[in-house]
């Protein structure tokens, strides 16, 4: 008689195996299903099954999409498995799947029930994107666009300006934009998104490039240059990036004869020969600019 029982529940097992059911509990009360969970409350996921006289006995295991490392505890003879753990944004739209199985006389018959995970998070993942990326030539027009993931969606985006230590607010909205950039717009920008749980900020460094500006020529010693004494030219210039090289010429009958290159033109002993103008020439990826300085050489 026990194991015309026993034929029994393989029958039914191979025709329709029983499905486990799983329900998810926030802070030990049963959450519907769709509802969401909090980001940092303490969750736990319970499959349970109905027993039935089979051998070996059935197990109950656990898989998620997509794969997270999951860590249950299980009561096998009262066929209940549990996942505990803490919600995290991670977990967001995670379907864990519980799986029971079965072993009958030849083979083996899984069942399955699952449930979709949905966690309410403050922002995750701030950041900032420049368009057009790469240099940003004065002048040229600028975008900064702001992106967060967040649960629910972020409510606002706020930019402001770090201006001496401190953050000026500038507007509202995920893109910053300058129509014509100038030097004054250079420096750090932030960007925080916000919703009903929490903030999240990014800075980014809005580098503005440009050709070379004030170039200049001081000559050491200053004052009135004598003959036979040493006198240095030195070339300097506002640049960004900063200037790649100077070159040095010499005006010679209306033309400009080249010289050398570097930021300083030295003469050891001067001679009457070598009064005239001079002119450095600053030059960098976007431009150059020169400037002239006359070179008054002085009788004993």
């Amino acid at each position: 008689m026990p194991s015309l029982s026993l034929d029994l529940v393989f029958v039914c097992l191979s025709e329709s195996p029983p499905k486990p059911t799983v329900k998810l509990y926030e802070e030990q009360k049963e959450v519907q299903d769709q509802e969401e969970v909090l980001e940092g409350s303490s969750v736990s996921l319970r499959c349970s099954a109905e027993t039935l006289c089979s051998s070996p006995p059935p197990t109950l295991t656990w898989s998620s999409t997509p794969r997270i490392p999951l860590s249950e505890s299980s009561r096998q003879q009262e066929l209940i498995s549990d996942l505990n753990f803490t919600a995290a944004h991670r977990h967001h739209r995670v379907t864990f799947t519980c799986t029971i199985t079965y072993q009958t006389l030849d083979k083996s018959k899984t069942a399955q029930d699952n449930i979709t995970l949905h966690v309410q998070y403050s922002p995750k993942n701030t950041s900032v994107s420049v368009l057009p990326s790469g240099s940003v030539l004065e002048g040229s027009s600028v975008t900064l666009t702001c992106s967060s993931d967040a649960n629910p969606a972020v409510l606002n985006y706020t930019w402001s300006r770090k201006i001496e230590g401190q953050l000026k607010r500038l507007q509202t909205g995920d893109t910053l934009t300058f129509n014509r950039t100038d030097l004054t717009q250079r420096g750090i920008y932030q960007c925080t998104a916000q919703n009903k749980h929490g903030t999240l900020a990014a800075p980014v460094m809005l580098d503005i490039q440009y050709s070379p500006k004030n170039t200049s020529v001081s000559v050491l010693p200053s004052g009135s240059v004598l003959e036979g004494s040493s006198v240095t030219l030195t070339c300097s210039s506002d640049a960004n990036p900063a200037v790649l090289n100077y070159t040095w010429s010499r005006e010679s009958e209306g033309h400009l004869k080249r010289l050398q290159t570097g930021d300083t033109l030295t003469f050891n002993r001067t001679d009457l020969t070598q009064r005239g103008i001079y002119q450095c020439t600053a030059q960098n990826k976007h431009g150059t600019q020169e400037s002239p300085v006359m070179l008054d050489i002085q009788c004993e």
